[in-house]
């Protein structure tokens, strides 16, 4: 019974070691499948795998030891630091009209999205009847105060006429009393009734200054009667669409009251509030803004205001730009997505991906003759997933942008991709 049991034990250790030499064999099959002259099957479209010549590609083997690297080349660019902040589309001209005398609205003659014309479009007549009348009572007042100085006029010439006679009366009865033929008592009473009338002409005198006077007033208040009627009829004093109708007709209006809303479309502002650490850094007239509404693009503008102070408590401060004759996406109340440029400057780029770090430096890796070549480059600004690369590279020189963490300087290189230049 015992050897028999050892038979079955020294059976199955035999079939065990078959077993395994026979998975070997299959696995290094299967290897030489994929390693070896497999690869004249054809590569993926774009790859640039090389072979020997007996392949077919007459370009030399890459060693067993390469790694397949992704190429793209350097390329000169635009390098600029920004700062994006969301800001606000307004208008930058716009009017509350307001009613300029109190009263209730006749009518209103425009509706909310109407264009108007500064200076020509009715806007809101206020009270109509009211001012009306009391235009024609002034102008009544005048035509009456007009009258009251002819009258007084009048009245001096008939005092200057009664004032000659008394006096030619007098020069009489004084040649009559020196021949005593009328008594003293005579020529005293003449010489008073010319004193009288010397005062009565006085007295008209008087009168017709203050009737002239009063016609002064009566026209002063026809030229306000004027002014309120006019003012009852308000006109669009700015161009543009009504943006709001605060009130409806038969509504009481006080002055200063608004009842429409204007919004010049034509030109607006991107306003936006940047934080302080950046106020020595933006200049009036020479920072730009690019800005971004919706899905348009408003371009790149310079920059038209900075505040002259920083907002004590959220510490930020204004900043605004002009945009004239906007796109009709660009409306006042939308979002902005500005972009605020600090500074901007040519340079050489690499891809983000294509910097590594490494003993504290910053390295890219440069294909050269088939191997890599690590190079230290000093970065600059960031832009739109490219470093600066302020020196060491040049223009069109290819750099490994992926594959770049397996390899260090001398490591043989397959290229299976190279991007454009």
């Amino acid at each position: 019974m015992k050897t028999k049991r050892w038979w079955w034990i020294e059976l199955g250790i035999t079939a065990g070691v078959a077993g395994v030499l026979v998975a070997g064999g299959i696995l290094a099959a299967a290897a030489a499948g994929v390693f070896g002259p497999a690869q004249a099957e054809p590569s993926p479209a774009g790859t640039r795998e090389k072979t020997n010549p007996k392949g077919g590609s007459g370009q030399p083997a890459a060693p067993a030891d390469a790694v397949p690297v992704v190429l793209t080349p350097a390329k000169e660019m635009v390098f600029e630091e920004g700062l994006t902040i969301a800001g606000s589309v307004l208008a930058e001209r716009f009017a509350l009209v307001s009613a300029r005398n109190p009263g209730t609205l006749d009518q209103i003659f425009v509706e909310e999205g109407d264009y108007v014309e500064a200076g020509k479009t009715k806007l809101f007549q206020t009270d109509s009847v009211k001012v009306a009348q009391a235009l024609a009572i002034a102008q009544e007042q005048l035509r009456v105060a007009d009258c009251s100085v002819r009258e007084k006029e009048a009245l001096m010439e008939k005092t200057l006429v009664a004032r000659e006679q008394a006096l030619a009366d007098l020069a009489r009865y004084r040649e009559l009393n020196a021949r005593n033929a009328v008594a003293t008592q005579v020529v005293e009473h003449q010489q008073a009734q010319c004193r009288q009338l010397e005062a009565d002409v006085r007295h008209v005198q008087t009168l017709i200054d203050l009737a002239k006077a009063q016609l002064e007033q009566s026209r002063l208040i026809v030229k306000i009667a004027e002014k309120n009627f006019a003012d009852s009829l308000v006109l669009a004093p700015i161009s543009g669409r009504v943006s709001v109708r605060l009130r409806e007709p038969g509504e009481s209006a006080a002055a200063g009251t608004p009842v429409v809303r204007i919004d010049d479309l034509s030109l607006v502002e991107i306003s936006l509030f940047a934080p302080a650490e950046y106020y020595d850094r933006i200049e009036v007239g020479k920072s730009k803004m690019r800005v971004t509404v919706g899905g348009a693009q408003a371009g790149e503008l310079l920059v038209t205001y900075k505040s002259p102070t920083v907002e004590p408590k959220l510490r930020t401060f204004q900043v605004k730009c002009l945009l004239r004759n906007p796109p009709a996406e660009v409306v006042p109340g939308r979002l902005a997505q500005c972009t605020l440029v600090l500074q901007s400057r040519r340079g050489v780029g690499v891809p983000i991906a294509a910097v590594v770090k490494r003993e504290g430096r910053n390295l890219v890796f440069l294909a050269r003759n088939g191997k890599a070549a690590a190079a230290a480059v000093p970065l600059g600004m960031q832009t739109d997933g490219w470093w600066e690369v302020l020196s060491g590279i040049e223009p069109g020189m290819p750099v490994v942008s992926m594959g770049q963490t397996l390899i260090s300087d001398g490591t043989p290189l397959r290229v299976i991709e190279e991007a454009a230049r």
